[in-house]
């Protein structure tokens, strides 16, 4: 079995390193603009029923 070039080692680690990088970025991107505060949307709290306090 012949060896693997460095070379091609090293190539690989930096693509999985690229890929890595490129993954926590998009991950960033994606939590910070992914939800825009719109100020005509109710806030989901607001839409959840509350229980009637029981009459005494």
């Amino acid at each position: 079995m012949e060896k693997t070039p460095k070379t091609a080692i090293r190539g690989m680690m930096l693509y999985v390193l690229a890929l890595l990088v490129l993954g926590v970025l998009a991950g960033a991107a994606y939590t910070i603009y992914s939800h825009p505060a719109d100020p005509s949307e109710r806030p989901a709290a607001e839409t959840i029923p509350q229980k009637a306090p029981t009459p005494q």
